[in-house]
């Protein structure tokens, strides 16, 4: 009978092992995965700007310069490495793009919290009166990879976003 207990605890104390190994290999390639998707490669945006050129309609947009992206964003041109903003050329449009690489990580969340309080504010502006373009803020477009914040809102969002991917 102290034999067979032995073996059960030794078989026990395998399995608890083999669950153990198991267990913190999980761990690491979750760890890789959440670090893959957060990483992306460092592409010049005048790289990703001629891409979007060719793929989207882009240029029905207004290229807008760093004092519009303070006036209408928030954000510092002292805080980005780069940045293309693209804005509608209509009073009531509400169509835009923003790709922002910033100088330094830590400045991520400043950076996406300033567009998110742009959309908001977009979206009280246009409330009583603009259900399409509250519909396009409310369906738009803000991510985090790597050291870039991409903001979109457009109906073809989808494609900017594609080819914003492609590139980083």
């Amino acid at each position: 009978k102290l034999i067979n207990s032995l073996k059960k605890i030794i078989e026990s104390e395998k399995s608890t092992r083999y669950i153990e190994v198991l267990f913190v290999m999980l761990l690491i390639s979750f760890m890789a995965f959440i670090y893959a998707g957060a990483s992306a490669k460092d592409v010049p945006l005048d790289d990703i700007e001629e891409e979007l050129i060719k793929k989207t309609d882009i240029q029905e947009m207004e290229k807008c310069t760093a004092r519009q992206l303070k006036q209408f964003m928030g954000i510092e041109q002292s805080m980005v490495d780069e940045y293309i903003y693209y804005k509608s050329k209509e009073a009531l449009g509400v169509e835009e793009l923003l790709i922002v690489k910033v100088k330094n990580r830590g400045k991520l969340t400043s950076a996406q919290t300033a567009v998110e309080n742009r959309v908001s504010s977009q979206i009280d502006l246009f409330d009583s009166y603009g259900p399409k373009q509250v519909k396009l803020l409310k369906d738009s477009i803000v991510m985090k990879k790597g050291s870039y914040i991409f903001y979109c809102t457009n109906a073809y969002k989808d494609k900017y976003e594609e080819v914003f991917k492609d590139a980083i």
